[in-house]
């Protein structure tokens, strides 16, 4: 896969986070929706050339939904440990952050990707 692509879709894929983050977070589960959002980017930045250079093939949706369902299983096997000043509800927001992240992830390589 070309150097470019993965380059510009990390930075893509970084911008949208950053986009999506609520600046208004006060509460426990805004402050977790962020971090996990954060955590989610700076896992795919950490692991973005084994996981987009495997991606093969001559079709563009399959790409698509490769990189998705890598993604989201990448995503999925994340444990996040709680810490003495985490509440319930900030677990829950770092979780729906997870979420969120996967349907940026999809926006992000359908620009990229699509045919």
């Amino acid at each position: 896969m070309d150097q470019i692509i993965i380059t510009k879709t990390v930075k893509k894929f970084s911008d949208l986070i950053e986009r999506n983050k609520d600046s208004r977070a006060y509460s426990d589960f805004k402050e977790g929706i962020n971090e996990g959002l954060e955590i989610a980017k700076d896992t795919f930045e950490e692991n973005v050339d084994k996981y987009m250079t495997s991606a093969s093939g001559a079709d563009p949706a399959a790409k698509i939904q490769s990189l998705q369902d890598r993604f989201n299983l990448m995503i999925d096997t994340m444990t996040v440990k709680e810490k003495p000043h985490y509440s319930q509800d900030h677990l829950d927001g770092i979780h729906e952050g997870f979420e969120r992240s996967k349907k940026i992830f999809g926006e992000c390589v359908k620009e990229y990707y699509s045919p």
